[in-house]
This record gives C-alpha cells, structure tokens and sequence, in this order.
C-alpha cells in the first residue's frame, strides 16, 4: 500500500514539472526571422492566464492546460506561425 501511494505521488508531481515548448515550422510561418521575438511576447502576454479560462479543464485533479489548447499556441498561430505539437 505505501508502494502505490509513493507512486501516485511521483506521478502526480511528475505531472506538474513537465512544460511544454512549441514546435514552429518556419518554412510555412509567415515572418519566420520573428519567431524568438513572438514566443517571448506571447509567453510574456498569457503568463497570468495558465490554468484558467477556456484553454484549460478545470475539473480535472490537477488544473492544467493540454498542449493542443495552450494560450502560447493560440497567440503564436494568430501571429502567422505554423505549430507542429
């Protein structure tokens, strides 16, 4: 029994520790030389809207956004870029 709950503690911190980095194809993006500039804008842009609103699901667990629904994604494909993940 504190074998399984060890585990589910390691799964459930493992969770929270991963982040996730888009994949941008700068051959179909339209302004490719921008695109270090638009992630660090886009980043900046929805910092405080992680975990909430309606990107994310709420009734899970644990609160998170699925990388298809993050915000970054959104801003970076509203600013021309093609994300591949």
């Amino acid at each position: 029994m504190k074998h399984l709950i060890i585990i589910i503690c390691l799964l459930a911190l493992g969770a929270c520790t991963t982040k996730w980095e888009p994949i941008v194809d700068v051959r179909a993006s339209k302004e490719p030389r921008e695109i270090t500039r638009d992630i660090l804008e886009c980043r900046e842009l929805t910092k405080d809207i992680k975990g909430f609103g309606p990107f994310c699901e709420p009734d899970t667990l644990f609160a998170s956004c699925k990388p298809a629904n993050d915000p970054i994604r959104h801003c970076l494909s509203n600013r021309g870029h093609s994300i591949l993940n």
